[in-house]
């Protein structure tokens, strides 16, 4: 017998069928990413918590133990491809290297985070050379298979964004689109569910409905001057973003900790820290921004580099 078996019905065509089939395994990989996954801490770890690191991110994330840290808040260096009056960090790189150094830590990252832990990096649109920075970042997590579980737009408020004649002025032959956001990429590892005791949860109902809310304004941080650092987020970032996606003493990481402001609402939070800064003026100013906070009981030290390294690889 040959044609249609089911008069008034056309056969499933082959791509149709492997669109389904794909369909079913993106909800069960959605079902699978909800699962619970307990990570034990090891004691190991406990050294290097509550501590600022002066070293290459590169040669120190090796030193921490495989999942072992909740969460991860950043902002990589903006300085590639561009240069920062005053900076004494001569850090300009091609594209392709800026990246591919950026992968070699969201390697590490990975690697460290414990199951159900986030990593939130917090990028601008770089306005030179059209890069979509954000996407290239959040390309990078994925493909290291990370789970992406959010994405904020941060209202600044206060850009300064003037009508100048950079590309046309008047005119569709090349008009400049200015951004007066930032975008916060949130991605988990392994599933989206984390585990933690519900005494440890310090977010209050109306900072949970105003916070889930996909975009978030407040203004940019306005003593950089004072701490002599070129790009730092204000520390209502990092609070939003541990208050919503960690718990009490969990242990939270900073890979590109600049002047501390992770390390420091990490403490005043009631977190543990890790912060990572190649450069020894910022460590030392992350440094004694937490003492004045808390006292003597956070420390610094220097990691040796294992490996042949430049002094300022980014």
């Amino acid at each position: 017998m040959c044609g249609n078996v089911y008069p008034g019905k056309t056969a499933m065509r082959p791509e149709k069928i492997r669109d389904k089939e794909g369909k079913a395994r993106i909800r069960k990989g959605s079902k699978e990413a909800k699962k619970i996954i307990r990570s034990d801490e090891s004691p190991a770890l406990h050294p290097l918590t509550n501590r600022i690191i002066c070293g290459d991110a590169r040669a120190v994330l090796p030193r921490i133990q495989d999942r072992s840290i909740d969460l991860i808040v950043t902002s990589p260096p903006y300085n590639f491809g561009q240069s920062y009056a005053q900076d004494p960090h001569d850090d300009t790189h091609g594209w392709n290297e800026y990246f591919e150094n950026l992968l070699a830590v969201w390697r590490e990252c990975e690697r460290v985070l414990k199951p159900g832990g986030r990593i939130a990096v917090n990028v601008q649109p770089l306005f030179s050379d059209y890069i979509p920075t954000h996407h290239i970042i959040s390309r990078q997590l994925a493909d290291l298979g990370l789970l992406w579980k959010a994405e904020f737009l941060w209202e600044k408020n206060n850009y300064n964004a003037k009508y100048t004649a950079w590309g046309s002025w008047k005119s569709p032959s090349m008009p400049y689109v200015k951004y007066t956001w930032e975008f916060i990429e949130v991605f988990a590892k392994e599933t989206h569910k984390k585990t933690g005791r519900s005494e440890d949860i310090d977010i209050t109902g109306d900072e949970f409905k105003e916070w889930v809310l996909g975009r978030w304004s407040f203004p940019p941080e306005i003593r950089m001057k004072d701490y002599d650092h070129p790009a730092m987020f204000p520390e209502e970032l990092p609070r939003r973003l541990m208050k919503l996606f960690s718990y009490k003493h969990d242990i939270v990481l900073d890979p590109f900790n600049g002047a501390g402001t992770t390390s420091l609402v990490a403490w005043k939070l009631g977190r543990r820290f890790i912060g990572i800064d190649v450069s020894r003026q910022y460590c030392d100013t992350a440094l004694a921004r937490i003492t004045s906070a808390a006292g003597n009981k956070a420390t610094s030290t220097d990691i040796p580099i294992p490996a042949p390294v430049s002094d300022n690889p980014f």
